[in-house]
């Protein structure tokens, strides 16, 4: 599967962008979260949060880990997962990476951010046509 990476110039920070093969959110942590998946060296569950409400499938994992491989040392870093089903009805994560030490907002702002913007490949969101 294709992961997009989008990095700040410093790369501090970071947001991914893949497709998801699991049938649900719920089903894709559940094999992240399990014993059967490597994870990052110092990785800590700080929470988990099933986020379905009306038309909207999905959750959001965020946790600590000492580093990520072929990143910068900056310390801990702060990741927040979301994953979710689209538009398009496929599942899609978004999942955005930054130092701890500089508290957890700015990567809650761009996954929301990401969010509001997402739209699938071959897929019409949000366009608007008109006049001047």
């Amino acid at each position: 599967m294709d992961v997009v990476t989008y990095r700040r110039p410093d790369r501090g920070m970071r947001l991914q962008v893949f497709e998801v093969a699991e049938p649900s959110p719920d089903a894709s942590y559940e094999l992240f979260l399990s014993d059967a998946t490597p994870k990052a060296p110092g990785f800590e569950q700080l929470s988990f949060e099933t986020l379905d409400d009306g038309d909207f499938t999905g959750s959001r994992l965020e946790y600590l880990a000492d580093s990520m491989r072929g990143e910068p040392d900056i310390g801990t870093w702060h990741v927040v997962d979301l994953r979710f089903q689209a538009a398009d009805g496929k599942l899609y994560a978004l999942a955005a990476y930054g130092a701890d030490s500089d508290g957890h907002e700015d990567e809650r702002d761009l996954i929301r951010t990401a969010l509001e913007h997402f739209c699938p490949p071959e897929t019409a969101c949000g366009t608007t046509t008109g006049s001047g």
